[in-house]
């Protein structure tokens, strides 16, 4: 009996401690003069935090009711939300704060590794001086005709749907998935997606990790590899953790069994900066593969989910679908030609296609949260709150698009605020779908133009339809990207059919 009584005892002792600590922990949390909702002792906000599906209405709800800047508590960890773009700008800006926060960024090592997406220091400004010129002005005016040929095939299987309501998220993953190896990554797709089934699974596979990688930014403990992998949930991201790795070192060693060089007047893509012919690495063989792994995550997530929304909002307000439709026949005419390859020109004109992808993105930012860590105390809301070192910052452009000060009837899908260039004049930092900063997206003109082809060449075969409701497209899950919860599903109708 002693060893069993000195087991009760063991974990009793045990068990006071952690209490002890935490409660410890909590007294001496640090303190903010911000508005927030009630705490419980010790674990904070978390109950609220915890609650799956973390969604952006929650966190719009916090803003309703807190005002620009809501203090949250982790536990004993203090987090503060956002909006407001002066304080959206002394964070990105002026600050140049670049440290993300160790939640969001163990999530994400354990899903892409060590790459663009979660490196910081010397390490980050290395790699990304590397991979920016991947995305000269020069290399994109190039990649048209590729953009050119995903649209057309993305056309070619919309059209095999026949106009029956279809998810639209897989299909434009396969499509932006090859357009990646293509153009930012210069590997021949072919040679590594053997058809549409396995560009499917990767789509699929990408939707599923995002809603695993919520669960682990608000559930900490789930970030424990062995807790994971106990999930049926963690099991599946392991394993499509796996299917990017290996895309990865096809392509690394595709790349190394090249004997050719650069042209010399021609600006080289990403294996070609980070591999010399004959195998040789610029940095690291994992961190090539790892940056490989955070191209195609970050590229074309963002792209293929931006699609998506443009389509169905067109389809929701068919009044700008009318005006996109005209202004493509103004351009490319009516007759055989109406069909041809866009070229820059033909694109520089399209300036209510680029106000609907602008509002788009206002409604609906690729970087839906960027969290950062302030690295020393520092002062928000123009030097009326301290806030403390090592706080967690959460700058939420899914609220700060929505601020009727800056947007006003925020929540109408209006493309004319961008066509008449005023939205965001109020402020320069009120719209920052790809981030503002240091850290923000290499790759903004890259997207910009590829949702514009898109939607060209699908735009100008099909009218889209859609039953979804504008309450089941605006109910998205918080992760890294905002995934709706519902699928978004449109029927998009072949234009030469009678009465359309």
């Amino acid at each position: 009996m002693a060893w069993w009584w000195s087991a009760v005892q063991l974990v009793t002792w045990s068990v006071a401690a952690v209490v002890a600590a935490l409660s410890w922990l909590w007294i001496t949390r640090p303190r903010v003069d911000a508005p927030g909702p009630p705490t419980l002792p010790i674990i904070g906000n978390a109950l609220q935090l915890c609650q799956l599906p973390a969604t952006i209405r929650k966190f719009r709800e916090f803003h309703r009711q807190y005002g620009d800047l809501t203090r949250l508590y982790a536990g004993p960890i203090l987090v503060m939300l956002v909006t407001h773009p002066d304080d959206v700008q002394h964070i990105l800006v002026t600050s140049r704060l670049v440290d993300r926060d160790p939640f969001t960024t163990y999530a994400m090592r354990l899903f892409v590794g060590d790459g663009l997406i979660t490196n910081k220091g010397a390490q980050w400004k290395l790699h990304r001086k590397l991979i920016s010129s991947t995305f000269h002005s020069e290399l994109l005016e190039g990649f048209v005709e590729a953009f050119h040929e995903g649209g057309v095939s993305l056309s070619e299987r919309l059209a095999k749907t026949k106009g029956a309501s279809t998810e639209l998220y897989a299909l434009t993953f396969g499509i932006n998935l090859r357009l990646v190896f293509r153009t930012i990554i210069g590997i021949d797709p072919d040679l590594l997606l053997p058809d549409a089934v396995a560009e499917e699974e990767f789509a699929l596979a990408m939707s599923d990790a995002m809603t695993t990688i919520q669960r682990m930014m608000v559930r900490p403990w789930l970030q424990i590899q062995p807790l994971l992998w106990l999930t049926s949930k963690g099991r599946k991201l392991f394993r499509y953790v796996q299917m990017l790795q290996e895309l990865a070192k096809k392509c690394v060693a595709i790349r190394s069994a090249a004997t050719d060089e650069t042209p010399a007047k021609s600006r080289p893509r990403l294996l070609e900066i980070l591999i010399k012919p004959g195998g040789q690495t610029v940095i690291p063989l994992e961190d090539v593969q790892n940056e490989i792994v955070n191209m195609i995550v970050a590229a074309v997530e963002a792209v293929s989910l931006t699609t998506c929304y443009a389509l169905t909002l067109l389809a929701l307000h068919q009044e700008w679908q009318d005006a996109a439709h005209q202004e493509l026949r103004e351009i490319f005419g009516e007759g055989d030609d109406y069909l041809r390859p866009a070229n820059m020109a033909d694109l520089g004109r399209l300036r209510v296609l680029d106000s609907v992808i602008k509002e788009t993105l206002r409604l609906f930012p690729p970087l839906s949260l960027i969290p950062r860590v302030a690295p020393e105390d520092f002062w928000l809301s123009k030097g009326q709150v301290f806030v403390p070192k090592g706080t967690l910052l959460a700058v939420a452009p899914f609220i700060t698009h929505r601020l009727p000060e800056f947007f006003p009837d925020p929540l109408k899908f209006d493309p004319s605020r961008f066509l008449e260039e005023r939205a965001g004049k109020e402020h320069p930092y009120s719209y920052l779908p790809f981030g503002l900063g240091a850290r923000n997206c290499m790759g903004t003109q890259y997207a910009r133009l590829l949702l514009k082809v898109l939607l060209v060449e699908v735009l100008r075969r099909f009218r889209i339809q859609t039953h979804i409701s504008w309450e089941d497209l605006d109910d998205g899950i918080l992760s890294v990207t905002q995934h709706p919860i519902k699928p978004i599903k449109v029927s998009c109708i072949p234009l030469h059919q009678p009465g359309i």
